[in-house]
């Protein structure tokens, strides 16, 4: 059992925060070396203020790990509360900037290609109509990637698909709006005007789909076992619109793209709906923060203006 004493004692008279700044580094870093020249000290400083917390805190932080460092069960649980200390000390500085400068702040969005060319610029035009001095900085990725930043505390919040089963405890979820996915491809495909159509008539074709970790792709290569067809064996994985449409625009490759995306291809002419039923593939349209971190009020503005966006774009949906 660890004593609790030397803990407490050293958190209150000697931690510091260049202290979370070595722990957070040794942990991304793995190796004392990069630290060093990260910090621009010497590789002797960094190991005598590891040595030192350790010896205040009265446990080991760090453990050899082949020629580097990995945290401790201990060092885990520091790191992690030191990275949120950090975040929101960045937080502090960001927004007390802002009111130094006349700038009302900053916000970090990660978004996924479903709503790239929906909502966000209808939210952004709402954002900027009323907040001109706010900063926007919009990041796109996959959903496992912004997520990893969204827990970093590297963005503020993500919006896109929605995934019940990828949220962990920390993390709140608000549904937008529902945006069916639908198997689309070439106007100049053959199925695209063939009667009758069946699942089986999509057997061994090749297809446009997201990432191999993300749940639609594994909820569709469920849906095609389901159906009878052969697990795709031509597959491109990619989760950009401007690759991907071009790529349907060659028959007979098949992709998922949501309903009101495949609706403007195909009054252009692009490209064709399948009419086939997808059942239960996921479809929801929401926001993703981080509800142990209170989102700065630049932050909350804009997710007012998703909602308003996503009411707007909504309606038009139903229409």
């Amino acid at each position: 059992m660890i004593d609790t004493l030397p803990i407490e004692k050293y958190f209150a008279r000697q931690l510091k925060i260049k202290h979370l700044r070595l722990l957070v580094e040794l942990a991304d870093k793995q190796t004392v070396a990069q630290v060093a020249a990260t910090l621009h000290v010497s590789q002797p400083a960094v190991s005598k203020m590891l040595g030192e917390m350790e010896e205040g805190i009265g446990v080991k932080l760090f453990e050899r790990a082949g020629r580097g460092i990995k945290p401790t069960p201990s060092g885990e649980c520091l790191i992690r509360h030191a990275r949120e200390v950090l975040f929101n000390l960045q937080k502090a500085h960001q927004e007390m900037r802002s009111l130094a400068t006349g700038t009302v702040g900053k916000v970090t969005v990660g978004i996924l290609s479903v709503v790239s060319t929906t909502i966000i610029p209808k939210a952004v035009k709402i954002l900027k109509a009323s907040w001109p001095n706010v900063t926007l900085c919009i990041m796109d990725g996959t959903v496992d990637q912004l997520l990893h930043e969204l827990r970093e505390g590297k963005i503020d919040m993500v919006i896109g698909r929605v995934f019940s089963e990828r949220a962990a405890e920390h993390l709140q979820e608000e549904v937008l709006y529902d945006d069916p996915l639908v198997i689309v491809t070439s106007s100049k495909n053959p199925l695209a005007r063939r009667d009758n159509l069946t699942w089986m008539d999509l057997n061994n074709l090749p297809w446009i789909l997201s990432v191999e970790e993300s749940p639609t792709h594994q909820r569709m290569i469920n849906l095609l076992a389901k159906n009878g067809l052969n697990k795709p064996t031509d597959v491109i994985e990619s989760v950009s619109r401007s690759v991907n449409v071009p790529l349907l625009m060659e028959p007979p490759r098949l992709g998922l793209l949501s309903l009101s995306a495949a609706r403007q291809l195909v009054a252009e002419g692009v490209l064709q709906i399948l009419p086939l039923n997808l059942g239960h593939l996921p479809s929801p349209v929401g926001m993703i923060w981080n509800k142990t971190r209170p989102l700065s009020h630049a932050a909350l503005t804009f997710q007012d203006c998703i909602r308003q966006a996503s009411q707007s774009y909504k309606n038009m949906l139903v229409g």
